[in-house]
């Protein structure tokens, strides 16, 4: 039982921190609104680890590599420590690199579901009237814009999350037999 708690703590723990500083690698390169409250609270959250990255690892052409290459280092920890409480010690080098990219890779597209459907309900509630549907409509635009040029809005509804999420999925579904077969490895 302890080990089960232990290790919703790790993933938990890991989760967050992953997706506070992929959202860092988002508002930079869809150069959101950086004057908004949420934007400056997670600028202000991962500036003190990110800053020293910066100096070595420069941001090149919007894409902020440090933050890309602190998320990957968090989820080969997270990794490393979840098969250390399982017992199974350190794991191999090339199926841990493989499955921290397939778990970053499936973590992106849980994100982008759950940021597209609170894009959607939002725009039905109160669509821009506040600082967080703003944010959320400036980080669903870039996912949605290749599905509207594929499928136009029809008499003023918009379709292209419905093709997006399908697109979500089919990608989980793949990821997702990636991620079986490491967890049979034991590296998951």
């Amino acid at each position: 039982m302890g080990a089960q708690i232990a290790d919703l703590l790790i993933r938990t723990v890991f989760s967050l921190a992953i997706s506070v500083f992929w959202l860092r690698f988002l508002l930079q390169l869809v150069r959101a609104d950086f004057y908004n409250p949420i934007s400056q609270w997670i600028i202000r959250v991962t500036s003190p680890v990110l800053n020293p990255i910066q100096q070595v690892i420069p941001v090149y052409k919007g894409w902020h590599l440090g933050a890309l290459g602190f998320i990957f280092l968090l989820q080969l920890v997270s990794m490393n420590l979840i098969a250390l409480l399982k017992g199974l010690g350190t794991l191999p080098i090339f199926p841990l690199l493989l499955g921290a990219v397939i778990q970053l890779l499936y973590l992106a597209t849980e994100f982008y579901f759950w940021l597209l459907l609170i894009s959607v309900v939002l725009s039905w509630i109160s669509p821009g009237h506040s600082p967080f549907g703003a944010l959320i409509a400036q980080l669903a635009e870039p996912a949605l814009a290749p599905f509207r040029r594929l499928l136009p809005p029809m008499g003023g509804l918009d379709l292209s999350p419905i093709v997006a999420f399908l697109a979500i999925q089919i990608i989980q579904i793949v990821l997702g037999h990636f991620v079986q077969t490491l967890a049979k490895m034991g590296v998951l």
